[in-house]
């Protein structure tokens, strides 16, 4: 992509990997990534598809990908840049330089329409500024946050239709916020066209509500069917309106008025329009931070992205899982940021990939949910079409599994292997975090086994170590861990809780091992495989001697364990462990089989 030139990036005086565009992540106006020159990933062909299917539209998707951008790049598709000229306070003596339009989209797939298509008005509303704890706070933040809209094209230098005296204190209006967002629809369609309404993060003000009986929610929704009932009434007057949030939880409640709102949430073809598919990594700008990032780690290109793909990608927004799928913005532009700088690229080479989604806010009430139930979440395909349609779909669903699958803490799997589509963990970070989270969780609950492991780390004693171990992990939500990552994850969780000092991937000399800990003078490292084989796992940990690295810290190097495992899982969910040990010190010694009751 052709990145405008009409302004010099900003100097942030950090030491850069040359070469490599710079992304921000943090900043989710559109006009402002082009105004700085900032790298900006191409969506425009995507978000015209979504567009064009229908006047009305609404879109869910997890927090953190890309849904405020995405808004803010359709506002800047029909309207362009348009700057502030005045002030309602003060007289304005600096002004933000428009981004000319003939830049604004350079080298994007929307320059050739945008070129040639009718500008129309666009109205914001973020309901994530929508605050109070009753419905009468809730309706007067509501008010107000039209009034700053209002007053966002009073200072464009448009009249929005309602009173100077009103948009600097809304707490004097007389009215609804629906009769406010009205007025402003017909007063803007005079000057300039039927506008366009997005509203980002819709269910914003009533998560919140999540537990109360219906007799104490149904007010709060009645305000907002109320206040979304006026995008009906203006149909006429309104170009396009197009809805965003996190779940459809309050869909259905808060908009029974628009009955001809399309739900693209669960669409196939638009799968690719939050979130960046495998064919963006292949394409400027991502391309070229990946390139920086592996010259910078000593890697392919292959093996980077092989690794980005395992931590980031595997979304999939329809329930058969054949769309596209997608990796998480937020923690894969993150991540390219940390690798621009030779201190983030040390800092990854120590520690590993970083969790930038799930450790910006992993949901205690999740956790606490899988700690009650954590048979409720599985992989299991649907029993029928009933429970597809009618259930786990249903805008009114409160199974785990649902709200689960709506955060983005679950996806659907394609059929593969004969096996059916299925719902699973979507890459390596969600279920790392996830089940770090319940694992420490557990064990403050002092998880059955625990003591037993304790024991077993403390003394050296590792002959029921595969045994242990099973007894631990049947607390988890064991029906969707059908990976490496998730056993790893829960692992370290475990020892994470009961303060044995886990280490995950650190590298060595010749390698990267799964996991380490260290308790009370004895380290163990373990070579974990799944659905493989025992022998496999032995072979790797001799062959790149891992552990030698904690030699150093311990007093006698016989305090230094290998522990080869090898987790086995069939299709109806039973699961066994087999293990076998040697010193770390010793490479060439023989592995000695561990018990195991199998199941």
């Amino acid at each position: 992509m052709t990145e405008p030139n009409f302004q010099s990036r900003v100097d942030t005086g950090r030491e850069r990997t040359a070469s490599a565009p710079m992304l921000m992540p943090g900043i989710s106006v559109y006009a402002d990534l082009r105004r700085e020159n900032y790298a900006y990933v191409d969506k425009t062909r995507e978000l015209k598809y979504l567009l064009d299917s229908g006047k009305y539209l609404f879109l869910a998707r997890p927090r953190r990908f890309g849904k405020t951008l995405t808004l803010s790049t359709i506002e800047c598709m029909y309207q362009g840049d348009w700057p502030e000229v005045r002030d309602p306070f003060v007289e304005m003596s600096h002004f933000t330089p428009k981004v000319p339009d003939e830049l604004l989209f350079a080298g994007t797939s929307w320059e050739e329409s945008g070129a040639t298509s009718l500008k129309r008005p666009v109205i914001r509303l973020d309901l994530s500024a929508v605050t109070g704890n009753d419905v009468k706070e809730i309706k007067q933040s509501l008010t107000w946050h039209v009034a700053q809209q209002a007053l966002v094209w009073y200072c464009r230098g448009l009249d929005p239709g309602i009173e100077l005296k009103y948009l600097r204190d809304a707490a004097t209006y007389p009215r609804l916020p629906q009769d406010m967002l009205k007025q402003m629809i017909s007063t803007l369609r005079k000057q300039r066209g039927n506008p366009v309404v997005l509203v980002d993060e819709y269910d914003t003000p009533l998560l919140k509500l999540l537990g109360r009986s219906p007799a104490k929610v149904d007010p709060f929704f009645e305000l907002f069917r109320d206040f979304f009932r006026v995008l009906k009434v203006c149909e006429s007057e309104l170009h396009k309106v197009l809805i965003t949030g996190i779940t459809r939880r309050a869909y259905g409640e808060m908009f029974s008025a628009l009955n001809n709102l399309l739900d693209c949430t669960w669409k196939e073809e638009f799968g690719a329009v939050c979130g960046f598919t495998e064919n963006d990594l292949d394409q400027p700008p991502l391309a070229d931070c990946i390139e920086a990032a592996a010259m910078g780690l000593d890697l392919s290109i292959n093996e980077l992205r092989e690794t980005l793909r395992a931590n980031y990608n595997g979304y999939r927004f329809d329930p058969d899982g054949v769309g596209p799928a997608v990796y998480n913005p937020w923690s894969l532009c993150n991540a390219l940021t940390d690798l621009m700088t030779p201190q983030g690229q040390a800092r990854i080479q120590r520690r590993g990939f970083p969790a930038h989604w799930s450790d910006s806010g992993v949901s205690k009430v999740l956790v606490d949910a899988l700690c009650r139930q954590p048979a409720e979440v599985n992989s299991m395909p649907f029993d029928d079409l009933d429970e597809l349609d009618g259930d786990f779909y249903s805008n009114k669903s409160n199974s785990l599994k649902s709200l689960m699958l709506q955060g983005g803490y679950l996806t659907h799997h394609p059929e593969r292997n004969g096996q059916p589509a299925r719902l699973g963990w979507p890459n390596r970070e969600v279920a790392r975090t996830v089940l770090r989270d319940l694992a420490r969780a557990h064990t403050g609950e002092k998880l059955p086994g625990i003591e037993r492991l304790r024991n077993c780390l403390e003394t050296g004693d590792h002959a029921e170590l595969p045994n242990i171990l099973l007894n631990c992990l049947y607390a988890f939500p064991y029906n969707i861990m059908e990976d490496e990552y998730a056993y790893h994850a829960a692992l370290h969780g475990i020892f994470l809780g009961m303060n044995a000092t886990p280490r995950s991937e650190r590298r060595e000399l010749s390698g990267r091992y799964d996991l380490a800990t260290i308790y009370k003078g004895r380290a163990c490292v373990f070579e974990l495989k799944y659905n493989g084989s025992l022998k496999e796992a032995q072979v790797q940990a001799d062959r790149r001697q891992y552990g030698r690295s904690l030699l150093v810290e311990l007093e006698r190097a016989r305090d230094a364990t290998c522990i080869a495992l090898n987790i086995t899982k069939t299709y109806d969910g039973e699961i066994g462990i087999e293990g076998s040990q040697r010193p770390v010190h010793d490479v060439g010694g023989e592995w000695i089989l561990l018990h195991s009751d199998g199941r």
